[in-house]
């Protein structure tokens, strides 16, 4: 009787961290489409204003390189000397930093478009190119045809709904790459690895698309792309809903990562420890984790599963990168085991050097 009682606190207790989870990422969600709101306006007419009153400012295409290395730096710093507070409601705290390298994210774009020779550049331009490197197709602003890039105006109550679909999907990113419930303790590592990722996809996307004949397209309609961006939201909430289920993977993963030196350290030995009481697992996953963690370790399952999914990727990456780093050694074998996993996920070894340099 004691044990079914005991099962039954746990489930309630695993419920509610999944009420709070839900509940901060709705919270977090709100703050960053409120800054996305603001951002776009405010980058969109200082950058112009600026362009036009130094011309002689204007970078041009070689300058491209050291403008997204530039903007990687300083949003990798930005994130990493956040304070952030322990456990996953610290995120909120850190909307402030999140707010600095989202307008550092868009000016990028803006400089990028200015220095191959785009002369005003609309929000849902500036939108687009966010929205395609964050890894959603939402609404669909941005349409390659015939060598060229159309973009499509956007009534005021369509670029709400965009905003705060990739308000969501930055809110679900950051958290899986910061205080995620199945490694506490090394959000801002990860988070400065993840930033500096993200920003440098930002730049390489921004290249690809303003390399291209820009041309406004009028002609689509309102219902066209509220319909793409209510299907883009479901199909965000399935991923969502799956991802969990790679919660024993991920784990599989840190606790092979901690054991690879031959030694695991009591910090590492605390932080796996909390990892292991997800509410994500099953207790039979906790079971087998937990011998892994002291005896021989599994074949790894499910990494062609994460690979499917860039933003889970990055954040198992920067995640590993984190943990790494938590004994202050790094070990040349945890190097080795990270380009491996970084491997199977499908990071080159120079993009895993990126991520490593700017943890």
């Amino acid at each position: 009787m004691f044990s079914q009682l005991k099962s039954r606190g746990v489930q309630q207790v695993h419920k509610s961290g999944e009420i709070m989870e839900g509940s901060l990422t709705e919270q977090l969600q709100d703050k960053i489409s409120d800054v996305l709101r603001d951002a776009l306006d405010s980058v969109r007419v200082s950058q112009n204003q600026y362009y036009q009153e130094n011309p002689d400012k204007i970078p041009g295409p070689a300058a491209i390189d050291a403008l997204v290395r530039a903007a990687v730096t300083q949003n990798a710093a930005i994130s990493g000397a956040a304070s952030l507070v322990p456990g996953p409601w610290g995120m909120l705290a850190v909307v402030p930093e999140l707010t600095l390298v989202i307008r550092n994210q868009l000016k990028l774009i803006y400089d990028i478009g200015a220095a191959q020779g785009q002369k005003e550049i609309p929000n849902e331009l500036l939108l687009g190119v966010l929205v395609s490197a964050v890894g959603s197709s939402a609404g669909s602003l941005l349409v390659m045809h015939g060598g060229k890039v159309l973009v499509r105006r956007a009534s005021l109550r369509v670029m709400q709904k965009m905003i705060a679909l990739l308000g969501g999907r930055i809110a679900q990113q950051a958290l899986k790459s910061a205080v995620s419930k199945w490694l506490p303790g090394i959000g801002a590592a990860a988070m400065a690895a993840w930033t500096g990722y993200l920003t440098k996809k930002i730049g390489e996307k921004a290249r690809e698309v303003f390399e291209h004949e820009i041309v406004n397209d009028p002609t689509t309609g309102d219902l066209e792309l509220i319909r793409s961006v209510e299907l883009a939201v479901a199909s965000s909430e399935i991923e969502e809903e799956a991802g969990d289920l790679l919660e024993f993977c991920k784990l599989q993963v840190l606790i092979d990562l901690a054991k690879i030196d031959g030694r695991l350290v009591d910090t590492e030995r605390r932080l796996i420890d909390e990892a292991l009481e997800s509410p994500g697992l099953s207790d039979r996953q906790r079971e087998r984790l937990r011998a892994s963690l002291s005896g021989h370790s599994e074949p790894l399952q499910g990494i062609d599963v994460i690979a499917g999914r860039p933003d889970t990727a990055i954040a198992l990456l920067s995640n590993m990168i984190a943990l790494a780093r938590k004994d202050d050694d790094f070990h040349i074998t945890e190097k080795l085991y990270i380009k491996k996993v970084g491997g199977l996920l499908g990071f080159t070894s120079a993009e895993v050097d990126d991520v490593i340099g700017g943890a």
